[in-house]
């Protein structure tokens, strides 16, 4: 039997194909999990809240309850969570005189959705903020704390492979 002879040409690449190809996953963004809720203020359920969920890294999750407080958050348009400690923030308003926040009540349909409301709120806190924007100011039904990262007082971990399934009592 004669020895086969392999061109070194062709091994070199492939190895380094293999080698690097062994840490890669098929899946594209951070690995998100299932995360879901229910959000009371005073001991009842508030509908119409926009849940949000802020990781230390990578891009936001929101979701808005239902009539019965209940709530699934959404990256984009991937069911779920990034996995890791979270901060919260909850926005409940009634009608107000504006709908400066317009479309919040219902999931976003895409990153592109997600990335302008949230632009959209960034500006209008940023108005008020400022002394501007008052009077477009919508109605709170909850204390405004719940509603910024530094002042909720909401903080989370997001568990891979576990109940991501919380009460939020405000």
């Amino acid at each position: 039997m004669q020895p086969v002879m392999i061109d070194s040409r062709i091994i070199l690449p492939a190895l380094v194909c293999v080698v690097l190809g062994a840490g890669c996953s098929s899946e594209r963004g951070p690995k998100l999990a299932a995360v879901d809720g229910i959000v009371n203020y005073q001991g009842r359920p508030i509908a119409g809240a926009t849940v949000v969920f802020v990781p230390e890294k990578g891009p936001v999750a929101m979701g808005v309850t239902d009539h019965s407080g209940k709530f699934v958050l959404s990256t984009g348009t991937s069911k779920g969570v990034v996995i890791g400690p979270v901060k919260a923030t909850i926005v409940a308003s009634a009608g107000g005189p504006s709908d400066a926040l317009d479309g919040v009540a219902s999931q976003p349909k895409s990153q592109a959705e997600a990335d302008a409301y949230m632009k959209k709120a960034a500006e209008m806190q940023q108005s008020i903020a400022e002394g501007r924007g008052k009077d477009v100011l919508p109605i709170s039904l909850i204390p405004e704390k719940y509603g910024k990262t530094e002042t909720s007082g909401l903080s989370y971990t997001i568990k891979a492979n576990g109940d991501n399934h919380f009460t939020i009592e405000l």
